[in-house]
């Protein structure tokens, strides 16, 4: 890696909470051990079942994170764009372990690897730096547990706010200081990500943006206040709006630019 691209990308992950977070000693290290490489759209970054090649953090591009069930159906649980870091839960078990979900690049992709053996021998020399990566670990193990829950016990709204408050977290820690966060994500991707029709996810949606919770874009969609979005529609707010009809957006309205 050039010195100018190796400059670049560390000011660029330093704006992430997780690597701004690391001990610049083990900053230094990722940088130092770590490869660019390039994905085409479409492309299998990390393929389910097979052994794990490190840790990555996209640079440019979206990416898709889904599990492969059954006969071999596809379950979309994410979609995350540059700043992301994935790979995280192989690089505990080691340059064995299998990757438990797949990462395909939902567009042309430029990403940062940090290869396991790599990290295997950062913490053989300095076996603190393992909690940094387990600390990655667990945010992620919460994430998942609390997504787990709402599917069970909550109405489609509601897991409907509860996802889109975590991607824009999650967005926040990668690029923070935004007062609204936008995120790429199409209605027939997020509609399939919530676990109800695109019907029923047109009407959330609406109801959601009449509130000005949100902003809603082509193939994105902008969390306006996220700290209201966060407390499921707790208050009367919720109550008025349960019998209230959807305020559906009006034909011919341009919508393209609400997320620029």
């Amino acid at each position: 890696m050039s010195q100018r691209n190796h400059g670049s990308i560390l000011e660029f992950l330093k704006q992430g909470a997780w690597f701004s977070g690391l001990p610049e000693g083990l900053q230094a290290l990722i940088m130092e051990r770590s490869i660019v490489r390039s994905y085409r759209r479409r492309e299998f970054i990390i393929r389910q079942g097979a052994p794990t090649k490190g840790m990555f953090a996209v640079l440019e591009g979206r990416v898709r994170v889904v599990s492969h069930i059954g006969n071999g159906e596809e379950v979309l649980l994410h979609i995350g764009e540059a700043g992301l870091w994935f790979g995280e839960y192989a690089m505990l078990g080691g340059s064995g372990t299998r990757s438990i979900g797949s990462i395909i690049a939902d567009t042309p992709v430029r990403a940062l690897l940090f290869p396991v053996a790599e990290f295997e021998r950062i913490v053989k020399d300095e076996p603190r730096y393992f909690r940094a990566v387990a600390d990655l670990v667990l945010e992620r193990y919460a994430l998942l547990y609390r997504y787990a829950s709402e599917a069970q016990g909550f109405a489609a709204e509601e897991r409907l706010r509860s996802r889109l408050q975590g991607m824009a977290s999650m967005e926040r820690s990668s690029v923070p200081g935004r007062d609204a966060i936008s995120i790429s994500v199409s209605q027939a991707d997020l509609a399939t990500i919530v676990g109800v029709s695109r019907q029923t996810l047109n009407v959330l949606l609406a109801r959601l943006e009449a509130r000005g919770l949100i902003e809603i874009g082509f193939r994105c969609i902008r969390v306006l206040d996220e700290t209201r979005l966060h407390k499921q529609g707790e208050g009367k707010e919720k109550q008025d709006d349960d019998h209230a009809p959807a305020r559906p957006r009006a034909p011919g309205v341009r919508v393209a630019n609400a997320c620029d």
